[in-house]
């Protein structure tokens, strides 16, 4: 689905600095070298401290040092509301209650809502939609990059590290490119010179941006502007394809309906709270807004793919 239009609008919200006022108080950080000096430097406290850890924490990877800032950061919650009566972000996040290993229980929890609706409306696509249609498998693909996304958003709200984080990242982008190349080919066609044109460019692109994010610079600021770009060039243009088709028949309208909505559940993040029960924040309950929309969008799809069998768009032949 285009919920792509979102992702970027919030990433466009995302700070492009990790520092944050809770891991950069003195509290912190000397609490993180007293941790270290207790639990981690010598090997016999560290073997002390594996002994004691949970089956979960340690299938997910998280190290002595891990537990430290994890334990830290809730001392220095605790001391901050006291101090100043306000609870304090870490690296960027709120922080959240670890559930069996889980760093952000909700996020992960509706980030598998919306793979799981993705690969329900998936199944019903391919069900619907003839295998000779042109759109077929451009839609079919895009639907592979929306399922990747999801799931490194689930590997990466389970368990943030570096690569988790690229990877949720590099996917989301390019479910939104890839959204853009659809469109692109619903314009020109799905087998003719101009396919391979646009097919290479927009793959072309991609390859660059991953390539200077993972080797060159992994730049927040360069991101989010890339993202913003593309995902509003990509909104305007589906949305400008739907004004001009609006007759085609009540699946442009489910597209349309599905645009706006998602764009609307942007709002959600700038709510900005504390979480709640430490374990629901405003990027949760966008995931959990976007998970029932691949329904609006699919049918979008299946309904433009059904009409260019009937009337055939494309030089294919037509279907009863």
């Amino acid at each position: 689905m285009i919920y792509s239009i979102s992702v970027l609008a919030v990433l466009s919200l995302v700070s492009v600095t990790l520092a944050s006022w809770g891991d950069q108080s003195s509290f912190y950080i000397m609490c993180g070298q007293s941790c270290w000096k207790l639990n981690c430097k010598e090997q016999e406290s560290l073997q002390l401290w594996k002994e004691t850890q949970s089956l979960p924490e340690r299938l997910f990877g998280w190290g002595c040092m891990d537990e430290c800032r994890y334990n830290c950061m809730w001392e220095t919650v605790d001391e901050m509301e006291m101090r100043h009566g306000q609870v304090p972000q870490f690296h960027g996040k709120w922080p959240f209650l670890r559930v069996f290993g889980v760093q952000e229980p909700a996020s992960t929890i509706f980030s598998i809502l919306n793979l799981l609706s993705n690969l329900y409306m998936l199944n019903w696509f391919i069900k619907i939609v003839p295998t000779t249609t042109p759109m077929f498998s451009v839609w079919v693909l895009y639907s592979l990059t929306a399922l990747n996304a999801w799931i490194w958003s689930t590997v990466f709200h389970t368990r943030d590290t570096n690569f988790t984080e690229m990877m949720d990242y590099f996917c989301a982008f390019s479910t939104v490119l890839f959204s853009l190349l659809a469109f692109c080919l619903r314009i020109v066609g799905t087998d003719n010179a101009r396919t391979v044109v646009v097919s290479s460019l927009c793959t072309a692109f991609f390859s660059y941006h991953i390539y200077h994010m993972a080797f060159v610079r992994f730049d927040y600021g360069y991101n989010m502007k890339v993202n913003v770009v593309v995902g509003a060039v990509n909104g305007i243009c589906w949305l400008a394809w739907a004004y001009t088709h609006y007759g085609d028949g009540p699946h442009v309208k489910k597209g349309v309906g599905a645009v706006l909505v998602l764009t609307g559940s942007v709002l959600l993040e700038l709510l900005d709270f504390p979480p709640l029960m430490w374990t629901i924040d405003s990027h949760a309950l966008w995931h959990l807004a976007t998970a029932p929309l691949p329904v609006l969008w699919y049918q979008f799809a299946a309904g433009d793919c059904l009409k260019i069998a009937r009337e055939g768009e494309f030089g294919i032949k037509k279907i009863a």
